[in-house]
């Protein structure tokens, strides 16, 4: 071949190259996939909402009862496949309702849905079911997310985990040996082990950021009122929350922006009226740093002691992180009330046990004829009051919240800090304020022979951050890093005053993606099909 047959040759070869379309090619991971990455797999091509689930309901079957046996899963919708099916349909023919189409959801098992039982983690209930879904799961229907299963909570009227629990306790994937946190247990482990895309956990003390953060997730409380209670077991009217739980702040902004909203079958919604979201909040989620932002520390609410020294010092990280990432770090923030962790934790200004079977009995009247018992106290009269918590029975005792001193002096208290927290805030021209969620990893599980302790499980856990929890204020917590011995997660925790839930959720996802702090865990590993290119 001459070398000018040659050199044409090679300029046709050249021309072919440069004329043909680059081929780029996507990753699909399904431990770190976002609802953004779900869709835009879905859209390629290359998955389906029948797959996702399909992989999902594979990992249940592997992992929960199986293998490492996290033990969180409590009941499957078994139409959950069909379910995706049809939604995938309504994709190609339609388009998608919202960002959660065909996005499958677990539950904490006491979040009503009409076509599911709802065992509130206690087996002398009945595990009745609901003849409508509860307001936020019908947002989530409307929205076209598939709610996959309904995953453990901790025993909400017995004693632990003991034989009252349907499923006994759960395990935590990043230490097998350790707690995942509660109540929303069930909802921490499903989403650390990647069990569905989002979940739904429900608040009163730290009962979503604890899980999320021994479990290394995101997880979300907005301001008091802005998610309905209605259809969802409650504890108290005036703490209880529910809240998105996910491996992404962007994924639990997207959720949150679904079922928030006013309801008028709860009225503390009205009180957010003006602050709900018009969009997906998502959207908002674009500075992938803090630039701008001023963050407190108020380092009153940092416990000190040999136990915390790690935790402490992953947050003293994150500070370092934070400023980094170009945050204006305002540290040492005071209130001028060295007492305030100790005033605000659990259970000092708990108002829940004045409440919980006033509200309790509403909802039982909301199941109408399925509701296994007229009243709670009929359900403890028949059950036997030895299955009970100490708890649920001290409670009969107590005065009406219309009457009761004490639980009127602590509701004031907390309308004292809540107006604190904000002048605060304003005062220092706060963005928001950070701290460690437990400045403490994980406790071990405990043995099946404590089930029968005379105390809850909120007032057992000394160090733990109540302030949002006590005050209903917005805050999301996100992975922070690791113990060296234990491997077990850290989180940190941002917070705002009433009804600044976006702002504290910008501040999150920026942290997040300036950190990148987050590892799945090595107990649940990737699947056959999780992983692939597209």
């Amino acid at each position: 071949m001459n070398h000018k047959y040659r050199a044409k040759s090679y300029t046709v070869f050249l021309l072919a190259v440069l004329l043909t379309p680059l081929a780029y090619t996507e990753k699909f991971d399904l431990s770190t996939a976002s609802v953004a990455e779900i869709h835009q797999a879905i859209d390629a091509g290359a998955l389906s909402s029948e797959k996702l689930v399909k992989l999902y309901l594979n990992r249940i079957e592997a992992y929960d009862k199986k293998g490492p046996s996290v033990n969180c899963v409590i009941y499957i919708n078994p139409n959950a496949v069909e379910e995706a099916k049809a939604l995938d349909a309504e994709r190609k023919k339609s388009g998608v309702r919202s960002p959660i189409h065909g996005i499958p959801i677990v539950l904490k098992d006491l979040i009503d849905v009409e076509d599911m039982p709802t065992t509130g983690g206690f087996v002398p209930l009945g595990a009745p079911i609901a003849p409508r879904d509860s307001t936020i799961v019908a947002r989530i229907r409307e929205a076209g997310g598939i709610i996959l299963a309904k995953v453990s909570t901790t025993n909400w009227f017995g004693k632990g985990f003991d034989e009252t629990h349907p499923i006994g306790a759960s395990r935590n994937p990043y230490n097998l040996k350790y707690s995942p946190g509660g109540s929303s247990n069930g909802s921490g482990v499903a989403m650390a082990s990647w069990f569905a895309t989002l979940a739904v956990g429900t608040d009163t003390s730290v009962s979503v950021q604890s899980p999320s953060s021994h479990c290394s997730l995101a997880g979300m409380v907005g301001t008091y009122g802005m998610v309905s209670r209605a259809g969802i077991i409650p504890r108290g009217a005036t703490q209880d929350r529910p809240g998105p739980m996910g491996r992404h702040v962007y994924d639990i902004a997207t959720l949150f922006s679904i079922i928030s909203g006013w309801d008028a079958e709860d009225f503390t919604t009205f009180n957010c009226i003006g602050h709900f979201p018009e969009s997906n909040w998502a959207s908002e989620l674009k500075l992938p740093n803090l630039r701008g932002k001023r963050i407190g520390v108020l380092r009153e609410m940092i416990p000190t002691g040999p136990q915390y020294e790690e935790g402490v010092a992953i947050f003293e990280k994150a500070l370092t992180d934070m400023r980094k990432a170009s945050a204006f770090v305002v540290d040492s923030i005071s209130t001028g009330n060295p007492s305030i962790a100790d005033e605000t934790a659990q259970p000092r200004l708990r108002t829940a046990e004045y409440e919980k079977l006033h509200f309790t009995n509403a909802y039982l009247a909301r199941l109408g004829p399925n509701a296994p018992y007229k009243t709670i106290q009929e359900m403890m009269t028949k059950v036997g009051y030895d299955k009970f918590s100490a708890g649920m029975v001290k409670a009969l005792d107590l005065e009406s919240p219309s009457i009761s001193e004490d639980y009127q002096a602590r509701y004031r208290t907390r309308l004292m800090y809540i107006a604190l927290i904000s002048d605060l805030m304003d005062k220092f021209q706060l963005d928001a304020i950070t701290q460690p969620f437990y400045a403490e990893p994980a406790p071990l599980l405990e043995p099946e022979s404590s089930s029968s302790r005379s105390s809850e499980w909120w007032e057992v856990r000394p160090g733990t951050n109540n302030l949002s929890s006590s005050l209903g204020l917005p805050a999301v917590v996100v992975p922070g890093g690791y113990t060296k011995d234990k491997n077990l997660p850290i989180s940190i925790q941002f917070i705002g005053k009433p009804h600044t839930d976006l702002q504290v959720l910008e501040i999150a996802y920026g942290y997040e993606q300036s950190s990148k702090n987050r590892i799945p865990p090595s107990s649940t590993p990737p699947l056959p099909g999780e992983i692939f290119e597209y």
